[in-house]
């Protein structure tokens, strides 16, 4: 009886998700019938061996209900960890019975249906990122032909989900974000999110956004002071500027991407920071050769207190924006900006094994693109923000 606890057999390799055939009537299911009483005194016990199912109520009231009496539905692997002296205490042979029990896709969970609709020698996918209601996944090549499957039941199994999408491997070479089919659910891709207290909106088709970083914009921010100066080289839709904007920072924030640029200016005005931050719609390059330059000039003239600090996140390229640095300033501008040097905050992807230093290779590898060595006291920090992929790590 405990085989027939799963998803039928009939539905192995479903393209296409039949909720009808998920259906199944298990027999001889183990159960209790016992007064409320009964069970009110021994609930703790028994909650530890209940059957449970989504959807599904272990304890229902009998059929009679003036017999005060309820049916205790029991799951007939964990029964084998019941003590005799608990058997005898609820004088168990009275009180056990066996029932016929309906189930249907509804009751299954996530992973049982997955795991029944999937040919047995491929691997569940278990990945997948929530942005709003959105469900993002990155489907392995062997998944793609049961992908709509995966989509609906996704869908179907994941509370608060709209829609469910699978990330292409087509990148956007101008603007660097990711293309995506949408595999079930409504096709609306604008969504709102809250990260570490801010509230962002944005279509998630057309920006590159990744929950996974939550963290690090977090630790950026953290270096920051109210009388600093952020300069976003790589705004998107704002996770740096605008919770350094709320902390009082000033800033200036360009994004190449027009999405973007637009979706920014929406989120300044939602947190209520517009005053604080200047949006730019520019080439990264050109923003660092005119607008930040300009800026940490004038400050030097006007020998304002606070830092200024660079973030570069956009660690597929942002190394090779390091050249603009060779001759961004005439002897002249070293002197004034170099007497107190500013922050640059630059991420890049290593091709690594663990076992190397991380350090060195992102140091080298800055050094190769600035066209100049480092020395100690050049480098801030370098700190490992998360393993990407097998032997690709994130390092800023």
């Amino acid at each position: 009886m405990t085989s027939l606890l799963v998803p039928p057999s009939s539905v192995r390799s479903q393209a296409k998700v039949d909720h009808e055939a998920f259906k199944v009537k298990v027999d001889n299911v183990p159960c209790l019938l016992l007064s409320h009483k009964i069970f009110n005194e021994y609930k703790n016990t028994i909650r530890k061996i209940l059957l449970k199912f989504p959807k599904f109520k272990p304890v229902q009231a009998h059929e009679d209900k003036e017999e005060g009496k309820c049916v205790v539905y029991l799951d007939p692997q964990k029964m084998k960890d019941v003590s005799d002296d608990f058997k005898q205490e609820i004088m168990w042979d009275q009180v056990y019975l066996e029932k016929e029990l309906h189930l249907s896709y509804e009751n299954w969970p996530c992973n049982d249906v997955l795991c029944a609709v999937l040919p047995k020698d491929v691997e569940v996918p278990t990945s997948y990122s929530i942005i709003g209601h959105i469900l993002h996944m990155n489907l392995r090549k062997e998944l793609l032909p049961f992908k709509k499957a995966i989509g609906q039941i996704f869908l179907d199994k994941t509370p608060n989900i709209k829609t469910v999408v699978n990330k292409l491997d087509i990148i956007d070479n101008t603007y660097r974000n990711f293309a995506m089919e949408i595999l079930a659910g409504e096709e609306n891709t604008v969504v709102s999110v809250k990260e570490n207290g801010v509230t962002y909106h944005f279509d998630f088709a057309k920006v590159y956004w990744n929950p996974r970083l939550a963290t690090e914009h977090k630790v950026l921010v953290n270096f920051l002071k109210s009388d600093d100066v952020l300069y976003d080289v790589f705004a998107g839709v704002g996770p740096f500027s605008i919770p350094a904007a709320r902390k009082g920072v000033r800033v200036l924030a360009n994004d190449l991407n027009p999405e973007s640029h637009k979706w920014l200016l929406k989120n300044a005005e939602v947190n209520k920071v517009k005053k604080l931050i200047s949006p730019f719609n520019k080439d990264g390059k050109d923003f660092l050769r005119d607008d930040v330059k300009k800026d940490i000039l004038e400050r030097r003239e006007k020998n304002l207190p606070g830092s200024e600090h660079l973030a570069m996140n956009l660690p597929a390229i942002a190394v090779e924006f390091l050249d603009v640095f060779r001759d961004w300033l005439t002897t002249d501008e070293m002197e004034k900006v170099y007497s107190k040097p500013p922050t640059v905050h630059v991420y890049c992807f290593l091709k690594a094994a663990k076992t190397e230093d991380f350090s060195a290779l992102a140091k080298e590898l800055v050094e190769k693109h600035l066209g100049a060595k480092l020395d100690a006291n050049a480098i801030v920090d370098v700190h490992h923000v998360r393993n990407v992929a097998p032997n690709k790590e994130m390092i800023s």
